[in-house]
């Protein structure tokens, strides 16, 4: 397997970790405010998108995200940003069915072509990104800290899930 296998396979185990976690999530148990500092988990759910369209959209593509492209910020009136604060991410409301229905498909569809095109020499690419410890690194880098970074918040997930008394993992 070459890295380009290597790396298209981390993010595809990822995104259906993230799919499986999300499987039985409805608007009530997204909402639930877990104690302390946790975000809920409709929060999670929007990070985890958000950081996948920047990863692959602005970082790796230097296009727009697909979250402005098909217009969620008029829909929603939201712009979810790269780092809410808790307060942001504790009293905003998000339809997570909207998420499923209109954000996904598009999200996961420009990050499977991209995917598909890829070839060993990007992976070597230098990443410019406004966030200061992404930038410069090269774009194999990138996709790995994007994989990393959402199987964390898949984690959270699934913790938030058994919190309230359900299944976290399928497994």
């Amino acid at each position: 397997m070459d890295n380009v296998e290597i790396v298209k396979t981390l993010v595809h185990h990822v995104r259906q970790s993230f799919l499986d976690v999300m499987e039985n999530v409805d608007q009530d148990v997204a909402d639930w405010l877990p104690p302390g500092e946790a975000h809920p988990i409709r929060m999670s759910n929007l990070h985890c998108l958000w950081a996948e369209d920047r990863f692959i959209n602005v970082f790796l593509q230097e296009d727009p995200t697909i979250w402005s492209v098909i217009g969620l910020e008029e829909k929603t009136g939201l712009i979810p940003g790269r780092l809410p604060s808790a307060e942001w991410a504790r009293s905003t409301p998000i339809d997570i069915n909207q998420l499923r229905e209109v954000y996904m498909p598009a999200l996961f569809e420009g990050t499977d072509k991209y995917l598909d095109t890829l070839k060993a020499d990007d992976l070597d690419k230098p990443v410019k990104s406004d966030v200061t410890n992404l930038n410069g690194l090269k774009a194999g880098e990138i996709l790995i800290r994007f994989a990393l970074h959402n199987a964390n918040h898949v984690g959270e997930i699934a913790s938030q899930k058994g919190t309230q008394g359900l299944q976290g993992y399928s497994f």
